[in-house]
């Protein structure tokens, strides 16, 4: 089973809402991203967290049967519906509205894509980047010049590439800008991390180095 959850943070645009949604998919709002998933037409099948970003109007347009009251103090909304979306034996879950606003409030949605790495495949999407936490290896397909940045999250070490312009073989990165703005140069490119929390950032555009 696949979601498409929205969060409650930066408005994805139409286009990228159109992009990611596919027919069947069990839509899921984290709290006041219910607001985003009305916006573009699609009436959350639940709803999940502690409804303090809930305004009347959104209320009044969902059952109220599909609101889940999650008022856990030591998890945020996203996470309560991505455990939510887990629960109903979704294998698959495309993350959309969780940039933008608070930068403390961004950055801890990047660490739900390595919390729940290997229970599904969780992605998140917005404007620039398809994000996604490498575990063990991971495929990139795209065209040649696809923006690639590789991300750890404290320090991971036997950080191979294969097919991207710049290649690590072995490497340790540390969290820092080394593994920053690389491209692919051969599609399927791969990346692949021994021990380690590894952010994939692929770009939605092609910028070619001289």
């Amino acid at each position: 089973m696949r979601a498409l959850l929205f969060a409650n943070g930066e408005a994805p645009s139409v286009s990228l809402v159109a992009g990611c949604h596919r027919s069947g998919d069990l839509i899921v709002a984290a709290d006041g991203g219910a607001r985003h998933a009305l916006a573009n037409g699609l009436v959350p099948d639940a709803v999940v967290g502690d409804f303090d970003s809930v305004d009347e109007a959104t209320r009044a347009a969902i059952p109220g049967d599909r609101f889940h009251r999650a008022a856990r103090l030591d998890t945020t909304d996203l996470e309560k519906s991505v455990s939510y979306a887990l629960s109903l034996g979704c294998d698959e879950i495309e993350i959309l509205g969780a940039g933008g606003g608070r930068s403390d409030h961004a950055l801890a949605n990047l660490s739900v894509l390595t919390a729940y790495r290997g229970r599904a495949r969780i992605r998140m999407h917005d404007e620039l980047f398809t994000i996604s936490s490498v575990h063990g290896t991971a495929s990139i397909e795209g065209p040649v010049g696809t923006v690639i940045s590789l991300v750890a999250l404290g320090e991971c070490t036997g950080v191979t590439t294969e097919g991207l312009r710049w290649p690590l073989r072995d490497f340790t990165l540390p969290f820092g800008p080394r593994g920053i703005h690389n491209e692919i140069a051969s599609s399927p490119a791969a990346v692949s991390v021994r021990t380690g929390d590894l952010l994939l950032f692929q770009g939605r555009w092609i910028e070619k180095h001289a």
